[in-house]
């Protein structure tokens, strides 16, 4: 049961801190407090010395996530005693106690806590109480009263589902977030379309279970629906996708982004292992060949796709074949890069109490080497496109002369490029690659116009 912990402010905080854990979910969401913040007359200032609110976003999918959320909340405790602390996000679902052991005057937002942010932010007229909330399993409803626009970004995170309904044997998740729940498709747009008013040429589309988008919706619809609906509604901002179960890519999503350059051509599978016997005790719902598949299918309509994958090393039971298996998989999956984590066995997961660990020692040394296989592989991706025209969002100016600013193109490679005024961030702009180091690539502004299909009024059959 999570604990809510409310304190009388007596006056409103000028200045905070935000630290953020975790996923892209977790940034959307302190994007969005940051806006609320910013709204509310709070100035972010991470260099202020005596911060009157201090909100930590937690992450605990790993012990090694577990870790630096609890020494952050730990330092910030210790560091701004005088502080107003407020701790959310999976450590606060999960383990409210050992925050409080670690941070006495925490205020510790649990899940259900996220529709009464901003009254637990502002803190307005509120006596000093203890509220204990329902757990995350009890979540029906998708919360997004409080998701602001943040307009001092390069790029923009909306957050449309939380949560997982289904249950791997390796993940907390659904205990930290409950099940999965959409928001309305409508809402979704409308949400879009303020972000692209504002300015944004690019909205990363995050969930924790994206591929699951729409399901629990009345009447249910689909991801390939909610991505249709988007570019219908918006003229020319672009799109990111963030993860997709690689058995959640239909027929009708595959045919709809490869029909659109507004759809970044940019892919994060989980796809976990390349073993299919470690698949089945990780309770994922496919094969390997189904993700080979897959991976082959996306790179025959899209070539120039950028994939990503998410790998889970030292799984019990994994041997030196079965690892060989995972090896020989990527190698053959045409991917572009890695995520790759050891496995971290989670109290409450039905893998917390499985048999056959690998030992630490052997998990760190396979994951040393899928952590160089993968700089092998997004060095080779990126030497693609040497002397290659691409699309890249502006993210940085130059801040001195003759110095670099930085883009992402939609294919998921970071350039650098030469001075850069502050006019051109959140622009997508043609650039060309003119040099590539290692897994860093140097390009120029091209002279050519960019352009993007506006779906507008075109028919995409979905």
């Amino acid at each position: 049961m999570s604990k809510l912990i409310i304190t009388k402010e007596s006056a409103l905080p000028r200045k905070a801190h935000l630290y953020v854990l975790g996923c892209k979910v977790n940034q959307a969401e302190i994007d969005s407090i940051a806006g609320f913040l910013e709204n509310n007359g709070f100035q972010i200032d991470p260099e202020c010395e005596s911060p009157e609110l201090i909100f930590v976003n937690t992450c605990c999918v790993t012990d090694s996530a577990a870790g630096k959320s609890r020494r952050t909340i730990k330092r910030m405790s210790e560091k701004y005693p005088g502080s107003r602390l407020l701790v959310a996000g999976c450590l606060a679902e999960i383990d409210p106690e050992m925050i409080i052991g670690v941070a006495p005057k925490a205020i510790v937002l649990g899940t259900q806590a996220k529709d009464h942010y901003p009254d637990i932010i502002l803190g307005d007229n509120m006596e000093i109480a203890s509220l204990a909330l329902p757990p995350a399993s009890s979540c029906t409803d998708f919360s997004d009263a409080w998701q602001i626009l943040r307009p001092s970004r390069s790029r923009a995170f909306l957050k449309v589902q939380d949560g997982c309904s289904h249950r791997c044997s390796y993940c907390i998740v659904p205990i930290a977030r409950g099940p999965s729940r959409s928001m309305d498709l409508k809402k979704a747009v409308q949400g879009a379309q303020r972000l692209e008013d504002a300015g944004y040429s690019e909205i990363a589309i995050t969930g924790i279970h994206l591929g699951a988008y729409g399901r629990d919706l009345s009447p249910r619809i689909t991801l390939a629906n909610l991505v249709l609906g988007l570019l219908k509604n918006t003229s020319n901002c672009r799109f990111r996708l963030s993860s997709i179960e690689p058995q959640e890519f239909s027929n009708q999503l595959l045919n709809l982004i490869s029909q659109t350059p507004r759809v970044c051509r940019h892919f994060h599978i989980p796809v976990q292992s390349g073993d299919d016997g470690i698949l089945k005790n990780m309770q994922r719902p496919y094969k390997t060949d189904l993700a080979l598949k897959l991976l082959e299918k996306l790179l025959d309509l899209i070539p120039d796709a950028c994939i990503g994958m998410d790998v889970i090393v030292g799984f019990p039971g994994e041997t030196d074949i079965s690892f060989e298996k995972t090896e020989k998989f990527i190698r053959e999956s045409g991917c572009s890069y890695l995520h790759v984590f050891p496995f971290s066995p989670r109290k409450g997961s039905l893998a917390y109490g499985f048999p056959n660990r690998v030992p630490t020692k052997v998990a760190r040394s396979r994951v040393r080497a899928l952590r160089i296989l993968s700089a092998e592989l997004r060095s080779k991706f990126i030497k693609k496109f040497l002397g290659r025209r691409l699309e890249a969002l502006i993210e940085s100016p130059s801040t001195v002369s003759g110095g670099w600013s930085s883009g992402l193109t939609d294919n998921y490679i970071s350039v650098k490029i030469r001075e850069i005024n502050g006019n051109l961030v959140r622009k997508v702009v043609p650039v060309n690659i003119y040099k590539v180091s290692g897994q860093e690539a140097y390009a120029s502004i091209s002279k050519s116009e960019a352009t993007f299909l506006t779906i507008g009024n075109h028919n995409i059959e979905v």
